[in-house]
């Protein structure tokens, strides 16, 4: 896997107030974790953008050039990452330090191609699992995890176990959990319902 440079930069200053000043210059407060410590960072929204477009992935191999540091840019993925419960807006992102010989364990996204039969018999198809859990070194992980559909009939189902990994990757996900399915279509059949008439019969006159 190729990595990404990301420009950063080292800040002392921390807290709320802080954390507001700097994302009014242009940046998202960050902290590089690394085996139990933390280095508290910074990085420009736009240059983070230019490689997270759209969608933050846990998967992305990043170089960090931290401006200050000596020696090469320090390897790492973003682990986790907050945004604005109204406006969307990335307030804080986390760093996670990898060594490229020691395995790690992140989701992977899944990609779905293939037109599956069973679609076109009348069938639906369902996407339960978006995401799979693998472990590998970080040269090895892969971008995204492709399944081809087309054979899917009616009725069958894709699990974890039915997934070839790539070269030097292991799936960690439950091997029975199901991933993919085409479903037989539901037909719902509305009766309508029609009031009960009862017979009313006349009243006998009494006679006096």
């Amino acid at each position: 896997m190729e990595a990404h440079v990301l420009p950063v930069e080292t800040r002392t200053q921390t807290g709320k107030n802080a954390n507001h000043k700097i994302r009014a210059q242009g940046y998202i407060p960050a902290v590089l974790y690394s085996h139990g410590e933390s280095q508290s960072i910074m990085v420009q929204k736009k240059n983070f953008f230019k490689i997270f477009k759209g969608h933050i992935s846990e998967n992305v191999l990043i170089d960090l050039d931290i401006k200050d540091a000596s020696g090469s840019p320090v390897k790492a993925f973003v682990k986790d990452y907050q945004r604005h419960p109204i406006t969307d807006e990335i307030l804080h992102v986390d760093f996670f330090r990898v060594t490229m010989t020691e395995a790690i364990s992140t989701k992977v996204p899944i990609e779905i191609t293939g037109a599956p039969v069973g679609v076109k018999q009348g069938g639906i198809l369902e996407i339960i699992e978006r995401e799979i859990e693998v472990e590998c070194l970080p040269a090895d992980l892969p971008e995204k995890i492709t399944i081809d559909v087309t054979n899917l009939a009616i009725g069958q189902s894709i699990h974890v176990k039915d997934i070839a990994a790539p070269k030097g990757v292991t799936i960690l996900s439950t091997p029975d959990t199901v991933v993919v399915a085409v479903l037989a279509p539901h037909k719902a059949t509305e009766e309508i319902a029609k009031p009960a008439v009862e017979e009313v019969q006349p009243a006998e006159e009494q006679q006096s």
